[in-house]
């Protein structure tokens, strides 16, 4: 496991574009554990700041209870109208969907790791002013702070001949395969 600043300084360019899918929208998906070990998918916001990746959380939330239980867990960013982009020769789609193809524009990325307790005070503050400034923290007690530790990510991008995934785990090398 590693912090998102030293997967950074290991693999900067692959970090950059994981970084550029979170980024692109403000939405992502968290998996975490149940108690009794059956998964679950919350929405958060996660937010790149001084060199970490962090999270927040709304105390006594279920996520906030998986996360206590057992601190393992996946995010994986939004694929949202915002990402992708539309090729519709027909002219019209449909209420629920899109006549002819859809693509993703930019990279579909995930992060599977360790969500770790942020007791620093002083980082802590920062934080919370970050989330201030953004207007992103909700009314209420302040949510509990967590830093992801990092033990793999990857990325997908769709092309016109097939995928191309590309992955790394703490401790190795930046893999490329591409699938039809």
């Amino acid at each position: 496991m590693v912090t998102w600043d030293a997967f950074t300084a290991a693999e900067p360019a692959f970090a950059a574009s994981v970084r550029a899918a979170f980024e692109a929208d403000r939405h992502a998906l968290l998996a975490t554990l149940r108690r009794d070990g059956a998964p679950r998918i919350s929405g958060v916001e996660p937010v790149f700041h001084a060199s970490d990746l962090w999270l927040f959380v709304m105390p006594g939330s279920v996520k906030s209870a998986d996360l206590r239980h057992d601190p393992r867990c996946a995010l994986h960013s939004a694929t949202s109208e915002r990402r992708c982009g539309r090729h519709n020769p027909a002219g019209t789609a449909g209420a629920t969907g899109i006549a002819g193809t859809a693509r993703m524009a930019a990279d579909d990325a995930k992060i599977s790791g360790r969500a770790v307790a942020v007791t620093d005070r002083a980082a802590a503050a920062g934080f919370l002013k970050v989330l201030r400034d953004r207007a992103t923290l909700p009314p209420g007690p302040g949510p509990e702070l967590l830093r992801l530790d990092i033990a793999e990510a990857a990325t997908v991008r769709a092309t016109e001949r097939g995928a191309v995934v590309r992955s790394w785990r703490a401790g190795g090398t930046l893999r490329v395969r591409r699938r039809a």
